[in-house]
């Protein structure tokens, strides 16, 4: 049996579609809340509408780079297990990611592999759901006392302890997640794609405190995923 028809099979779509069904009922149900709680406070009719639209606004442009993964990841990984990760918890790094690691587990050079087979499929869907689960089971039992924890941080000095963990934390991160692909010299597809995207974003944003446009720093990312892709297929082609 070839994996895509289970990745691109009516069961897995009834599933995928049930999980993010729920998730959409929740945030329509969110709506109706924030919105009665709005008019308890005293809100007009006119500011909760305004706010809802630019709400909606902003969300567009931290969408692009998950649209952009989805994509990517459908055309290994079938329709519609990519459109559940990246629509409920997933996010743009980390779900390339995880897909990659669990298919070297099994012995295949990254997920878009063309050796993939069902029981490997299934190898990637599990550790991709489970590797991410933590995140929500550590936020329901100590987020609370984590918030607390950080607030009296920042309210005892600028700059203290917390600042400087939180600035490890998210370098350590970014290493985390490039030096594997931008060190392995053997893989310079990975690099030119890198290396093209880092300098399409810091033009972006030069062009941007130039002139004063910061439309093009807000779709920096979006932008610079596709010049990264792009320069790769050039890549590709001319050598």
């Amino acid at each position: 049996m070839d994996y895509l028809d289970v990745a691109n099979g009516s069961i897995l779509f009834i599933l995928c579609a049930l999980a993010i069904g729920v998730v959409a009922i929740q945030a329509v149900i969110f709506i109706f809340v924030a919105w009665r709680r709005g008019q308890e406070i005293g809100l007009s009719k006119q500011v909760m509408r305004r706010t809802m639209s630019n709400s909606a606004i902003f969300s567009i442009v931290p969408s692009l780079p998950i649209i952009v993964m989805m994509l990517a990841l459908s055309q290994a990984l079938g329709r519609y297990f990519p459109w559940l990760r990246l629509s409920v918890v997933g996010s743009a790094a980390y779900e390339g990611m995880a897909a990659d690691l669990a298919a070297q587990s099994m012995g295949l050079q990254g997920f878009a592999d063309p050796n993939m087979s069902p029981t490997i499929f299934i190898v990637i869907m599990f550790v991709m759901t489970v590797g991410i689960i933590w995140g929500i089971i550590f936020n329901i039992f100590f987020m609370n006392r984590l918030d607390k924890f950080s607030k009296n941080q920042k309210e005892k000095a600028a700059g203290g302890f917390i600042t400087i963990f939180s600035s490890a934390l998210f370098i350590a991160l970014l290493v985390t997640l490039s030096v594997p692909h931008v060190a392995n010299v053997n893989n310079i597809e990975a690099i030119v794609a890198f290396v093209s995207a880092g300098v399409v974003v810091m033009i972006l944003n030069k062009v941007a405190d130039v002139t004063k446009w910061r439309i093009l720093s807000d779709f920096s990312l979006p932008i610079a995923l596709i010049a990264g892709m792009a320069t790769v297929i050039f890549y590709g082609n001319l050598m």
